[in-house]
């Protein structure tokens, strides 16, 4: 096992030292194909089409965008989720081409005495964004649906959350409004 792991190492540490020598001669590469420059030996193996997620399309990190979702046209737009109870927010992380990131964490900051809230994973229509890309506002993306479980209160309520998001290393805090009988 561990001699099959160096010679692996051998070779992907030879082809890293020699495939950029030979792309930038011309005997090495014809002249369609891309450098390691426009596109690097990582993408090749993790990329689009690359060896080990080719149906992954791998966009630059500067696409992600932070989205959420709270209020009345949240419960209308849920798509899925594992839980019963009224969705009165939602979180989660997204590439340029609006699939999954890392899913956010939500912690329960606040909430009225005797409130029971459930996060669970779930798929909403993203409505607007901490930060990052808005491309995918008006879509479904994958991330944290908060639940409001029980009876909804008298006159409504409103609970604190805050949401970190892993690759962003940020957090913010958000005021939910939790609609009344």
């Amino acid at each position: 096992m561990m001699r099959m792991l160096r010679c692996a190492l051998s070779a992907l540490l030879l082809a890293g030292s020699v495939l950029p020598a030979l792309a930038g001669s011309t005997l090495g590469a014809p002249e369609g194909l891309p450098t390691l420059e426009q596109y690097p030996l990582r993408d090749r193996f993790f990329g689009s089409g690359g060896a080990f997620f080719p149906n992954y399309s791998m966009p630059s990190e500067y696409g992600l965008g932070y989205m959420i979702a709270d209020g009345p046209a949240l419960s209308g737009g849920v798509v899925k989720g594992t839980k019963s109870g009224v969705p009165i927010f939602a979180a989660g992380t997204v590439d340029f081409n609006c699939q999954a990131e890392q899913r956010p964490q939500i912690a329960i900051l606040s909430a009225p005495a005797g409130t029971k809230l459930a996060v669970s994973p779930g798929t909403f229509v993203a409505q607007d964004i901490d930060g990052g890309s808005t491309r995918c506002l008006g879509r479904p993306v994958s991330g944290a649906v908060v639940r409001y479980m029980g009876r909804l209160p008298k006159g409504g309520a409103s609970v604190t959350l805050r949401v970190t998001y892993p690759h962003l290393g940020a957090w913010y805090d958000h005021v939910v409004q939790v609609p009344g009988l």
